[in-house]
């Protein structure tokens, strides 16, 4: 006799909630190395405002001729980051992100060689756009969703919660060394103390189902091949065309920018609204606690309701963010409104993309699907910073910035929910 609805989806959720447990249990220090990698991964985001003025003063550079030097990662990522999606499904995540960790590392040290020539700053950014390939969030997220399924949802947004960490860490961090060491010795001492974190972590702990098949291989086969059956008859091009994947891309690359811009900007953006530097540095921190609480309530959530729901609503935040600044000025308490709802958009919309990418297409391409969406997002992640800083170049206010940013909130929202249901061969996946 068939049970009633009610009383099946409530077995199938305690049917969820012990297979996640027990995904947990097996693949815990995975997630652990992947949220240290995607730590180190963002710390040139959360570095570079905080250098801004200390170079300007060094070196009569302009903020839009320093913001170029991470923007110039854009040529590279829009090039080859769909390639490194390829490298990621081919020779499986732990290879890439260990020569990630590495190679960010050694070219961050590179940094505190710059100068006084502006060419010798862009120098380095350039061989740190080809490193950032190598650390990209499609690196960890790979290894997790192949791993987890039950309990992805919140896995990812563990995983991801590095972010958030980074930026707690990394602006204060960056503001003392530079404050007791000078600049010079601040790039050193940053990269010094995430290659010392993420490094071993990265080496000893880091794997997915990709790289046991090599060890395991019907194991690790029997592992990962529910969880990876795409859709039927779809060919890498059919995927990278479809119109639901370019919705998922344009939704998560609109929030990007609005997001990447403000965030690599912070310090100068709350001076600007009328905060000293040491006020700016002390509220920047928050950031980084929304962003993890964030995620992880989205994580949760993604487990139990539909991701596109969740989409529309966390890209609408920062709406609220933009208005906060735009209408006062100086006040301290608005200041950390503004920067507490912004935290909690960038520690969702990444974890939402790669969800979604999982959900909507499998796993089989996920590397070159959620590679190619994130070659996007560090593509405007480069450029739109530069874009912000030439608005204020010209205007000497960031304020034609954030209100341009309300309408791209609304249309993002609005093309994650227009996505639909998930593919049936994918509802569990």
């Amino acid at each position: 006799m068939p049970l009633p609805a009610g009383q099946q989806e409530r077995r199938l959720s305690i049917r969820l909630a012990g297979d996640a447990r027990a995904e947990w249990r097996q693949h815990w220090p995975t997630v652990i190395a992947a949220m240290a990698g995607v730590a180190m991964s963002t710390m040139n985001s959360y570095s570079v405002g905080v250098f801004i003025e200390p170079l300007q003063q060094a070196f009569g550079w302009s903020r839009a001729q320093i913001s170029l030097g991470p923007a110039l990662t854009a040529p590279v990522v829009i090039l080859l980051a769909s390639l490194m999606g390829v490298a990621i499904d081919r020779f499986g995540p732990r290879r890439i992100g260990i020569i990630g960790v590495t190679l960010l590392c050694v070219l961050n040290l590179l940094l505190s060689t710059v100068g006084p020539s502006i060419w010798s700053w862009w120098a380095v950014w350039a061989l740190i756009a080809f490193g950032n390939l190598f650390i990209q969030p499609s690196v960890w997220t790979a290894a997790i969703s192949g791993l987890f399924s039950a309990g992805r949802g919140f896995a990812l947004a563990f995983a991801l919660c590095g972010s958030g960490i980074g930026s707690i860490i990394t602006p204060f961090l960056t503001y003392e060394l530079i404050a007791r060491f000078g600049w010079r010795l601040g790039f050193v001492g940053l990269a010094s103390f995430w290659g010392i974190i993420a490094i071993p972590l990265v080496y000893f702990l880091f794997t997915s189902a990709k790289d046991r098949a090599r060890k395991a291989p019907l194991v690790a086969a029997t592992l990962e091949a529910p969880m990876t059956v795409p859709p039927p008859g779809a060919s890498r091009r059919e995927l990278l065309t479809s119109w639901r994947f370019i919705r998922l891309a344009l939704a998560g690359t609109l929030i990007a920018a609005v997001v990447m811009s403000v965030v690599t900007n912070l310090m100068p953006v709350l001076t600007w609204y009328g905060l000293t530097r040491a006020q700016a540095a002390g509220v920047a921190p928050l950031l980084g606690i929304t962003s993890i609480a964030g995620r992880l309530l989205v994580g949760f959530m993604l487990d139990r309701i539909h991701g596109t729901v969740l989409g529309a609503l966390s890209v609408s935040l920062p709406i609220g963010a933009s208005l906060l600044l735009l209408t006062s000025h100086g006040s301290i308490p608005v200041a950390a409104c503004a920067v507490l709802i912004l935290g909690l958009t960038l520690g969702a919309e990444l974890d939402l993309v790669a969800y979604l990418t999982s959900r909507y297409f499998g796993l089989a391409n996920f590397g070159l699907l959620f590679g190619t969406i994130g070659g996007l997002i560090t593509l405007v992640g480069s450029l739109t910073p530069l874009g912000m800083n030439m608005v204020y170049d010209t205007t000497s206010s960031y304020a034609a910035a954030l209100w341009f940013y309300l309408p791209v909130c609304l249309i993002s929202a609005a093309l994650f929910l227009s996505l639909g249901a998930y593919p049936k061969a994918h509802e569990l996946d």
